[in-house]
């Protein structure tokens, strides 16, 4: 169910299916949006999101190679990477390609204001104590998912330390701007609380994604941005949430296309100011919605 209190304007153009059930009950609409208002859809979501660089998904150059294997990790002696007990550390912004598989944690910690890309190809990152992906520090991160790569992340199903804000509390948890593109799949295994959070702006732009959360799936504290892609979320709270209700500028979702497979127990997408959407296939199954949660009557939930 989507908040009709958090919507500031929604449509749905090119034939774009919406299925909610609320009450465990199905309801399926259709809704074709007019020109006019397609038009209206489109410019409000330019007004509210904004490309840039490495966004889309580019051919690798000039990148270092990473080969995981358990708890270790082989790559060409470099200062912007680290390794150490389990983790991988990548100091300075560049193209990282990883593969292989590790029992362990990859973290960003930039020191510098390049993005940092970080290409999965063919990888499985599993943490027995953390996320599995830690953008601690990043002008911008990117993830690409290679052509015709499977990927997975897991994280723990406990975390010590997650009381600060900046703390990882996902799979894959980025204090700053996230984006994701590329052909590749992934899934997300997150066993703590989110799947896929960021404090700033997340941005999907392709890919096969899947993600299993035990809360929240997808979650973007300014803005979640979907351009294309296949998105599936089993998510035990909300399926999509963008939070942010200090600045009236922020905390919305923008769909322009992609396929979104949401069930969730709680919302299956939630926006705290504009739920903006131009197109997509967009089926949503939820457990009864905002009227379910313990936090029904008051707080984030309404």
């Amino acid at each position: 169910m989507i908040h009709k209190n958090m919507f500031k304007m929604a449509s749905v153009a090119l034939s774009a299916s919406l299925l909610f059930a609320c009450s465990n009950s199905d309801l399926e609409e259709t809704a074709e949006a007019s020109s006019p208002a397609q038009e209206i859809v489109e410019s409000a979501i330019d007004s509210v999101l904004t490309y840039t660089a490495g966004d889309e998904y580019e051919e690798i150059e000039n990148a270092e190679t990473i080969e995981l294997s358990g708890t270790e990790a082989d790559y060409a002696s470099s200062a912007a990477v680290l390794f150490e007990e389990g983790t991988l550390t990548i100091k300075a912004g560049g193209t990282y390609v990883l593969s292989g598989s590790l029992d362990g944690q990859v973290v960003v910690d930039s020191e510098d204001d390049n993005p940092v890309r970080i290409v999965l190809d063919g990888v499985s990152i599993q943490s027995s104590e953390t996320s599995a992906i830690f953008v601690e520090k990043a002008e911008k991160t990117i993830i690409s998912l290679e052509e015709g790569s499977e990927n997975r992340v897991a994280d723990a199903a406990n975390y010590s330390g997650t009381d600060d804000s900046d703390e990882p509390n996902a799979a894959i948890f980025s204090n700053d701007d996230l984006t994701i593109n590329g052909s590749g799949s992934l899934t997300v295994n997150a066993n703590y609380n989110n799947g896929i959070d960021s404090n700033d702006d997340l941005k999907i732009i392709s890919g096969n994604i899947t993600v299993n959360a035990v809360n929240d799936g997808i979650k973007g504290r300014d803005s979640i941005a979907v351009k294309d892609g296949v998105i599936t979320i089993n998510a035990g709270a909300d399926g999509m949430q963008s939070n942010n209700d200090e600045n009236m500028e922020r905390g919305s979702i923008a769909i322009e296309g992609g396929t979104l497979n949401i069930s969730a127990e709680l919302d299956g997408i939630q926006a705290e100011t504009s739920l903006l959407i131009s197109g997509g296939d967009i089926n949503i199954t939820t457990g009864g919605g905002s009227g379910n949660s313990s936090m029904a009557g008051g707080g984030m939930w309404g």
